[in-house]
């Protein structure tokens, strides 16, 4: 699945790589000690229903699925060992009325108090599909997306707070990786009217 994901491209290039790479696998830490940017295009469901029956309205960051489910961007933080961290651009599903809360509040002041709960909607690599438990973003930075910060599921709980080993978790992203790395965190696009 990693070829519908790229490096985030909506975020400001800034900054230079360290020179030298990790000796034991070759990947280079994020510039200034930013996390690398990984960007799930789009929920793994979309690529589930036939492209004849797929009826979608919105795109980044908020994403409707006729029959299936509304979707909001959020970014996943990963702590790795070595001076790495990775913030993965990913989707979270989310009940109707919380999608039209966060259309609501995108470009307000409330949105600095926008807190949502849903569904991690991508498989991430090398760690595979998440529990469908509920799961918290919030806003950290009103210039960015919410970033995913807590779930009622233990085991999303503990992906969070671990710092896990670069060399076993960067691998399945490794021609992502490889361009110079923007700014860690995607900026939030304005909500179309």
């Amino acid at each position: 699945m990693t070829e519908k994901v790229t490096r985030s491209r909506k975020s400001k290039s800034g900054g230079k790589p360290a020179v030298q790479p990790c000796e034991c696998c070759g990947f280079v830490p994020g510039a200034d000690g930013k996390p690398l940017p990984v960007t799930f295009e789009l929920p793994d469901v979309y690529y589930e229903v036939a492209p004849e029956l797929l009826d979608t309205w919105g795109e980044d960051p908020f994403l409707a699925i006729k029959t299936i489910g509304f979707f909001v961007r959020v970014i996943l933080p990963v702590r790795m060992d070595g001076g790495f961290a990775v913030n993965y651009g990913t989707w979270l599903e989310v009940h109707a009325e919380t999608f039209r809360e966060a259309w609501q509040t995108w470009n307000m002041p409330e949105y600095a108090e926008l807190e949502l709960e849903g569904y991690l909607a991508n498989v991430i690599e090398p760690w595979g599909a998440f529990p469908h438990a509920l799961t918290k973003a919030t806003v950290r930075n009103t210039d960015e997306v919410p970033v995913v910060t807590s779930s009622a599921s233990a085991d999303i709980q503990k992906f969070l707070d671990t710092e896990w080993k670069h060399s076993w978790a960067l691998p399945p992203y490794a021609g992502v990786l490889k361009a110079d790395s923007p700014e860690a965190m995607p900026k939030r696009e304005k909500a179309a009217d």
